[in-house]
């Protein structure tokens, strides 16, 4: 391997130790935004380990692509320099993109689906209300023609449930 591949590589590693420093932290603020009475903070720990397990999954699958599947003491070494990079000059940068993520895309698209909830709602009122002023006459026809059978009912039961 030529001195230009290995620069190559530890640059893709350390990116993509930014990268991994950026999904934990996303995860981390994502659980913390969660209520605390809520299952999946609850599980939070045991998500996160979930998150790092996948994220080191598809770090060997990075130096797989890379390398072939060589794996040098560099390789970890450039990903926890990554780590600290995003920690101590990229968080707040990130941290931003995140917030400008959720202003332009998340927020649109929960509007969106809140908007179409509630005219399906409407529309739904809208045709109850629809029938119940279209059959209010039949029912109140019904309610007449339907007392006297009420009575020889009530009296019926009281009879088979008397109390002795």
């Amino acid at each position: 391997m030529t001195v230009n591949e290995q620069f190559f590589s530890i640059v893709i590693m350390t990116v993509s130790g930014i990268l991994i420093g950026a999904v934990i932290d996303a995860t981390r603020i994502f659980f913390s935004a969660i209520s605390p009475k809520s299952l999946l903070r609850k599980f939070s720990r045991v998500l996160e380990i979930v998150v790092w397990a996948l994220l080191g999954v598809i770090s060997f699958y990075i130096i797989f692509l890379i390398k072939g599947g060589e794996w040098r003491l560099v390789d970890p070494l450039s990903q926890i320099l990554g780590i600290f990079l995003y920690e101590s000059l990229l968080q707040p940068f990130f941290r931003f993109l995140g917030k400008v993520f959720i202003v332009l895309i998340i927020k649109p698209i929960v509007v969106i689906f809140r908007l179409i909830v509630k005219l399906i709602k409407g529309t739904i009122r809208l045709l109850i209300g629809i029938f119940a002023v279209l059959f209010r006459p039949f029912h109140k026809l019904f309610i007449k023609f339907k007392k006297p059978f009420y009575r020889h009912f009530v009296n019926f039961k009281r009879t088979i449930f008397k109390k002795q």
